[in-house]
């Protein structure tokens, strides 16, 4: 299965305030595998994640609105093309974003802002699995999960890892209410 999708985790503002903010409703229908166009989900500590095929939203000045007295974290997953992007948001402005082109190859990483700490570490251990797996004969491409991987320890959520941590109930369908969210 390749992903190819997108999600924003919100922190600080309830989940009401959150698809009011984005327009969207939750209709209660479960969507396990995020088999339809957005669904969004509760994780533990506070957070409110709305997954979408739709690219179109991580347009800078709707992830500013949403970000408003509230800590937004983004990630965009393209498996098919190997590109992979996160940012964090605060109070209507991006404090950093870190994204891997796989077209460029290799240890390619586009870095922005004050990345967190643990920033560092996850891109050395992909550095270091990359080249482990050319001296295998692999080609693995590990840096694609660097940005994935940044965004799911701050947030607790990783994409393709639900349904194996009975803490997160499952997500449900949104229907988007109209086109300015």
């Amino acid at each position: 299965m390749s992903f190819s999708l997108v999600w924003f985790a919100a922190q600080g503002i309830s989940k009401d305030e959150f698809l009011d903010r984005a327009a969207f409703e939750d209709t209660g229908e479960i969507d396990e595998y995020f088999e339809q166009d957005h669904s969004g989900g509760e994780l533990p500590d506070g957070w409110y994640v709305i997954v979408s095929n739709d690219f179109t939203l991580i347009e800078p000045a709707r992830l500013a609105k949403w970000s408003v007295g509230a800590r937004l974290v983004v990630a965009v997953i393209h498996e098919g093309t190997m590109n992979s992007l996160a940012s964090e948001w605060r109070d209507g402005s991006q404090v950093w974003s870190v994204s891997h082109d796989g077209s460029e190859g290799g240890e390619q990483l586009d870095v922005e802002g004050a990345l967190p700490d643990v920033f560092e570490e996850l891109k050395a251990e992909a550095i270091a699995a990359q080249a482990e797996s050319a001296t295998e004969g692999g080609g693995v491409d590990f840096v694609f999960d660097i940005p994935i991987d940044l965004a799911a320890e701050i947030t607790g959520f990783r994409h393709d890892e639900l349904g194996f941590d009975d803490d997160i109930e499952p997500f449900t369908v949104l229907e988007k209410l109209f086109a300015a969210g």
